[in-house]
């Protein structure tokens, strides 16, 4: 029997079945046309908010302590307003995206009282959703969607959002909202565990801010060589970007290749010897990341011989005596 065969009482348990099992599309409550608010309006909600005005999604509000911050969003969408008050942004728009630092996640979803008709999401990729405690007790729907990428500045933002890949922890309905998301703004979504979530942002720090770091520590050892530091980053940032660029293409660990992967020991040498001449308090830093890159090294065809000559070299220049105490 189909549908149209169906008398009219039995066409109304048809589509409360329907409805009951969510199986009817129309049943969605979350969409693109949700109204959305950022409560906080630095680099990541900026670009962020931009990103999702661009691809069709509502926003509507922009909140923050620093007025200017929450103006400059709400001018870069049609139809988005600043709100003076978080009750306000809360009562007139569905999807709320806190994007404060970190440490001020909890105590501002702790500073109003959202309804049912709010979700709330954060953005850090260390906290969990656990710090929407309070919400989660009240049944509010909650979850977090972290970008992995570096936001140096808005323009930049925005522009390195396609590709990128977002953390996904939620609640009902959002978690699969949030993913939508992510598919929207040409991203890749991922879902965290919350247990996994300190260890899914250490992977981003290590490659994305300490490899900055580590970046302008290559560069300052050109002032060795009366050579400026933007000199030096001219000349070694497009590395970076064939590094990534070959990790992409041949995986781990053909994509890794240098004086480790060949089994250059005197290269190597000399690279020690020239820490310790110039820089002999970066010795256990380059050490420890060369000793911790040996096994990919060796996977990728160092011969044992080489391994067991570059280790023994490392681990004896790693305490030399020139280094500072």
């Amino acid at each position: 029997m189909t549908y149209l065969n169906l008398p009219v009482i039995g066409r109304f348990f048809f589509f409360y079945q329907i409805i009951k099992l969510g199986k009817w599309k129309g049943n969605m409550r979350l969409s693109n046309k949700s109204p959305i608010g950022f409560i906080g309006a630095g680099k990541v909600g900026t670009s962020l908010a931009i990103a999702l005005h661009e691809v069709g999604y509502r926003v509507t509000g922009a909140y923050s302590k620093s007025i200017s911050s929450a103006n400059n969003l709400s001018n870069a969408i049609p139809n988005c307003r600043t709100y003076s008050y978080i009750k306000d942004i809360a009562s007139n728009c569905e999807i709320l995206f806190i994007t404060t630092p970190d440490d001020s996640i909890e105590s501002t979803a702790n500073s109003f009282e959202p309804s049912s008709h709010n979700s709330l999401v954060h953005c850090s990729g260390a906290k969990t959703i656990d710090v929407f405690t309070s919400a989660i007790s009240k049944n509010i729907q909650v979850g977090s969607f972290h970008p992995m990428q570096a936001f140096s500045s808005i323009e930049n933002g925005v522009e390195s959002i396609p590709g990128t890949t977002f953390g996904i922890e939620g609640t009902g309905e959002i978690r699969n909202y949030l993913s939508e998301v992510a598919i929207q703004l040409k991203g890749i979504p991922v879902f965290i565990r919350s247990e996994h979530k300190a260890l899914y942002h250490l992977s981003g720090v290590m490659l994305g801010n300490l490899l900055a770091s580590l970046a302008a520590i290559s560069a300052n050892l050109w002032s060795q060589m009366n050579i400026d530091v933007d000199t030096a980053l001219e000349a070694l940032t497009p590395m970076i970007s064939q590094v990534a660029v070959n990790l992409q293409t041949s995986g781990i660990p053909q994509g890794i290749a240098g004086p480790y992967v060949r089994g250059d020991v005197g290269t190597i040498e000399s690279h020690l010897e020239a820490l310790v001449k110039y820089s002999p308090n970066l010795l256990p830093l380059y050490c420890e990341l060369a000793l911790a890159g040996l096994p990919y090294a060796q996977m990728n065809g160092l011969n044992k011989t080489n391994h067991l000559n570059i280790k023994e070299l490392l681990e004896t220049y790693k305490s030399h005596p020139k280094i500072a105490n």
